[in-house]
């Protein structure tokens, strides 16, 4: 694979989105970069400490991204040229904590979603809080189906995990087995053939229709890990990609990248590196790693993220 970025130190890749023509990576603590087939450029960097990015979406032209510190929580709004906050609140740790882990364009409305809240926007320059709940999870990921508006609870991992119809305020369905579920991807990159695709922390990823969920694919034989997989489900195009890893605090470094095109899943790619997110730029694919997590004080951290290219002849016959 061709490597097109790589940082080394207690770093960690999160976050990787196309918006117009450039490919934007974040990477914990440094903050955020852009490439446009160059140079990587930094094009923001906190002031706080413990920067982390780890949802997003495109509203009304500009890229809105889901971030926090280790004292706020931030939804940051980036149009090509500057960065700045759009929204930002107390707290925003992340691991079911205040960071947004969730966010998604609706309609002609972005929502954001946290621990315990989901906040939105019409214009991105006026928020309010239109959803609470007390459970003390995150909310991971929100996505529509119809006219129906699904939030799913992520972090803290504990069952039962609950996911709520916030346009009826009332819990859909209780799910006594899951510990969380967890992607933080947009609802747009989120609904593939009419279903919600999302995963649970034990690598199982599942269809759900607004009713039933259902497992589709399971990671979880093929790490030793448990209760502590990372995978996050996109569709870039008409395909459905799955990029796994591990998550904060694991020492097995194992990344796979799947692919289904609607008839079977297809393994792409196995790694010695954990695959944190997949995004399609131009006219390649585009992954983004971490090495195994380490123990830095009070934190876990990666000491070596990078973004790579993958083949073309990987992705032939999906």
């Amino acid at each position: 694979m061709e490597r097109v970025f790589s940082k080394w130190g207690s770093f960690e890749a999160s976050i990787l989105v196309s918006y117009m023509d450039e490919l934007i990576l974040g990477v914990y603590p440094a903050g955020l970069y852009s490439f446009k087939g160059g140079e990587w450029r930094l094009i923001y960097k906190s002031e706080e400490p413990g920067f982390s990015a780890w949802s997003y979406d495109v509203f009304k032209g500009k890229l809105y991204i889901g971030a926090g510190t280790l004292r706020h929580a931030l939804i940051l709004e980036y149009d090509g040229v500057h960065v700045r906050e759009s929204l930002k609140l107390p707290d925003g740790a992340g691991g079911g904590g205040g960071l947004f882990e969730a966010v998604s364009c609706i309609g002609d409305t972005l929502y954001a979603g946290r621990r315990n809240e989901v906040w939105a926007t019409k214009d991105g320059e006026e928020w309010r809080r239109v959803y609470t709940f007390n459970s003390g999870k995150g909310i991971y990921l929100i996505a529509s189906l119809g006219d129906a508006i699904f939030a799913f609870e992520g972090e803290p991992i504990r069952p039962p995990t609950r996911v709520y119809k916030m346009n009826e305020y009332e819990e859909s369905i209780i799910y006594p087995l899951v510990g969380a579920f967890r992607s933080h991807t947009p609802s747009s990159r989120s609904v593939y053939r009419g279903n919600i695709i999302v995963a649970d922390f034990d690598g199982r990823v599942y269809f759900y229709n607004g009713v039933r969920l259902w497992e589709v694919y399971s990671f979880a034989s093929r790490y030793e890990c448990g209760w502590n997989i990372a995978v996050r489900p996109k569709k870039i195009g008409d395909i459905l990609f799955l990029a796994a890893g591990t998550g904060t605090g694991v020492i097995e470094t194992h990344g796979e990248l799947v692919a289904f095109a609607g008839e079977r899943w297809q393994r792409i790619a196995v790694l010695p590196l954990n695959i944190h997110d997949v995004e399609g730029y131009e006219e390649g694919v585009y992954i983004a790693c971490n090495s195994a997590a380490r123990p830095m004080g009070a934190t876990y951290n990666s000491s070596y993220c990078c973004v790579l290219r993958v083949p073309d002849e990987y992705l032939r016959g999906i």
